[in-house]
């Protein structure tokens, strides 16, 4: 029960108090991180190791304030806490606003928002930084999408809030630009989020099948090659999957462009609705509390 409770705040948050988004930055890890590594660097030395260990240091550190706020203070402030974390993690509204904003940048033929997330993270993906690539960005809004909603949800569920810092952490130290990893640590540690998001990506590709085209989605899973980097595998995957799931109409490129956008808003929402009501199924199943 209080797990439903802890989504259905979160989202009524999410979607009813804007300026949550503003709050949801990197600082705050970032100078913790920095802290961190002062501290850290003394006993441990290797990079790959220091930035595994921060999360997991979190995770713990976020498990044991959980428990003595729940036993020795009061559930409220636990649950208080625990609501904080999750918010913070999950971003529906913002992704969706972040679409809006670039839906509205090709309408007035203006360039994408330089503090667009979903520009520069993409261009992290790829390694480019350009404004005019849309067609590139649009294509891995189904992947960013299993990063921001669906991912972060599956680790709630089997974490708790502090399972979904945990991942966020590790996102953040592959595509946040404010945290500074050096490249090698960043190809170690892809290897390992890449581990982490293979079932939670599998399990979106599916919900988008499901709520789309599932006939074309299947043909196009069976027809997706394997990839031996499982990260760079993840992402064809379940952006192969989302895409295949609508057909675009239009043939003006730009009323196409806003179409396929709109067609991935509606997928990512329905997908959305899919896991929240299977995810109640489950509690009200007893296989979580």
């Amino acid at each position: 029960m209080i797990t439903v409770l802890l989504l259905i705040f979160a989202l009524v948050i999410e979607y009813i108090y804007d300026p949550i988004s503003n709050m949801k930055d990197t600082l705050v890890i970032n100078n913790v991180y920095k802290k961190y590594v002062s501290i850290i660097k003394s006993y441990v030395s290797k990079k790959l190791i220091q930035n595994i260990l921060f999360p997991i240091t979190l995770i713990i550190f976020i498990l044991i304030s959980t428990y003595l706020l729940e036993y020795y203070i009061h559930l409220f402030f636990s649950f208080v806490l625990n609501l904080i974390i999750l918010v913070y993690c999950l971003k529906p509204n913002e992704y969706n606003e972040k679409i809006e904003d670039i839906k509205f940048s090709i309408e007035h033929g203006k360039d994408i928002p330089e503090d667009n997330r979903l520009k520069y993270l993409t261009a992290g993906l790829s390694g480019k930084k350009s404004n005019d690539n849309i067609t590139q960005i649009t294509d891995n809004l189904f992947y960013n999408s299993t990063r921001s909603i669906f991912t972060v949800l599956f680790w709630f569920l089997f974490l708790g809030p502090a399972g979904c810092l945990g991942y966020i952490v590790l996102d953040y130290f592959i595509y946040e630009k404010d945290i500074h990893i050096d490249q090698k640590s960043k190809k170690e540690l892809k290897i390992i989020i890449g581990l982490i998001e293979y079932i939670p990506v599998r399990l979106s590709a599916f919900s988008f099948a499901i709520v789309g085209n599932f006939e074309n989605s299947l043909k196009a899973w069976k027809n997706l090659k394997s990839n031996i980097n499982i990260h760079k595998g993840n992402i064809d995957l379940v952006n192969t999957i989302g895409l295949s799931s609508f057909e675009i109409i239009d043939n003006n490129e730009q009323d196409a462009l806003l179409e396929k956008l709109s067609y991935i808003q509606t997928i990512i929402s329905r997908s959305l609705l899919a896991w929240l009501s299977f995810t109640i199924l489950l509690i009200i199943g007893g296989f979580f509390i």
